[in-house]
């Protein structure tokens, strides 16, 4: 077996139960981790050993939990990571101090579990399936404990109520905001959504660390730590963030809490990342009482997050964007527009996502915009006709083109050493133009 071959086995259960599954199910419907409980309990693997924190939400799980990981390896800890999807390699969703796993022992482990896997999807009703997240983070599992991991980050997928990972007894549960998305599979209304999303808070925890939430969901989530008599470490409340300075090097900020007052740094882009440190600040002083600011800068220190407000150097400057609604757009926008530097901007973004909203806030902005998209076939992109009406509105100078590494080859051309070129969408557009950059331009693109 190879790693397409790996890949392509993990998804198997969820492609034979396709065409049985009734459409327009909610996600409890239709997902059921009991099967990923089976399999990790099969294989000997502890659903709270080593201790491991859940991270939950819309915007900013995946680098919040790169950051949280980042700071339990400052403090000596061996650190497990487990998030979703993957920018460029299959093999980036599971990593030890950064580190992703080799692909021959993700070969190597997915055949291990295989049998198992096939002997669940046999015993089951046409219609159900063990979902490839599950079945990734057995392997995942699996490699943390040959290599004697401490402590485990694992990011949830668009929900937790039926999502594999929340078969883990986590520890600790983390919040990052939540907003309105994927309302087909987690329901019609934001309490709906956010509903889905608090499962990951558990009676029995230590504590649950929330981001700033809107008023609605902030009283639902006092009202379920309550309940389950967890307690609520809520951003705004509990602990406060204030930047001072933001720009493409990251943002400085002021962090308060009832443990300290201090001054930190994130290297991330982007304003909202100072907020994502903040809660991993929170985190961080409540499973490892008494951390000193040190330690904590130094696990920002060495924070990254790839596609994600990430900048390549070089010139000119290319940064690296996965927004794909108008609130992630807003954010991009603010922080592009800070350094008064013509913008040459490269979009793609599926149909099913806010792809209007997306060129509504940032095709005004820029000198040049190219519509593009990304050559993954399961992607289904507006009509280049409907995506430059909608662009045309915003910007006199606008083209449509297949290929994102065209798109590139001319916006970089376009802002010489002058200009930034901006690309935003979908990870899969960002893998392609990533791609392009290393193998066409030869810059070093960090993962």
């Amino acid at each position: 077996m190879d790693a397409y071959n790996a890949i392509k086995s993990i998804y198997r259960s969820y492609v034979l139960a396709q065409p049985h599954i009734a459409p327009g199910l909610l996600d409890i419907y239709k997902r059921h981790p009991g099967y990923c409980r089976q399999l990790l309990q099969e294989l000997g693997l502890s659903l709270s050993q080593p201790p491991s924190v859940l991270i939950a939400g819309s915007k900013g799980k995946g680098s919040t939990s790169a950051i949280i990981a980042s700071i339990m390896q400052a403090a000596g800890y061996k650190t497990g990571l487990f998030t979703g999807p993957h920018l460029v390699d299959f093999c980036e969703r599971v990593r030890i101090n950064w580190q992703k796993i080799p692909e021959r022992e993700f070969v190597r482990l997915t055949e291990k579990i295989m049998v198992l896997v096939k002997k669940i999807q046999a015993s089951m009703p046409p219609d159900h399936y063990l979902g490839p997240v599950g079945t990734v983070l057995a392997v995942a599992l699996l490699w943390f404990r040959q290599e004697h991991t401490d402590f485990h980050v694992l990011e949830c997928g668009r929900g937790a109520l039926a999502d594999d990972v929340n078969v883990i007894a986590n520890r600790w549960s983390v919040l990052t905001p939540i907003m309105f998305e994927h309302q087909d599979q987690l329901g019609p209304t934001l309490l709906d959504i956010a509903a889905n999303k608090m499962a990951v808070v558990k009676s029995g925890q230590e504590v649950c660390v929330s981001y700033r939430q809107q008023p609605e969901i902030a009283s639902l989530l006092r009202s379920l730590c309550r309940a389950v008599e967890v307690p609520l470490k809520l951003g705004g409340e509990d602990f406060s963030v204030a930047v001072t300075a933001a720009g493409l090097g990251g943002s400085s900020f002021e962090y308060q809490s009832r443990q300290r007052k201090s001054q930190f740094h994130i290297p991330l882009a982007g304003s909202f990342q100072a907020y994502n440190a903040g809660v991993a600040i929170a985190l961080a002083e409540e499973v490892l009482p008494g951390i000193g600011d040190e330690i904590l800068q130094a696990g920002l220190d060495t924070a990254r997050w790839p596609g994600r407000c990430q900048l390549v150097a070089g010139s000119p400057p290319i940064l690296l964007d996965g927004a794909i609604n108008a609130e992630s757009a807003a954010y991009l926008r603010e922080l592009v527009t800070r350094e008064h530097k013509p913008l040459y901007f490269i979009l793609g973004v599926p149909a099913d996502k806010d792809w209007q909203g997306v060129i509504d806030t940032l095709a005004p902005e820029g000198e040049a915009v190219w519509l593009t998209r990304a050559s993954n076939n399961n992607l289904v992109f507006p009509a280049a006709e409907e995506a430059l009406a909608t662009a045309e509105k915003y910007n006199a100078n606008i083209r449509a083109t297949e290929d994102v590494g065209e798109a590139l080859a001319e916006a970089l051309a376009a802002a010489d050493s002058e200009g930034a070129v901006v690309v935003a969408g979908t990870m899969s557009l960002l893998r392609d133009a990533k791609i392009y950059i290393q193998s066409q331009l030869g810059r070093d693109c960090d993962e």
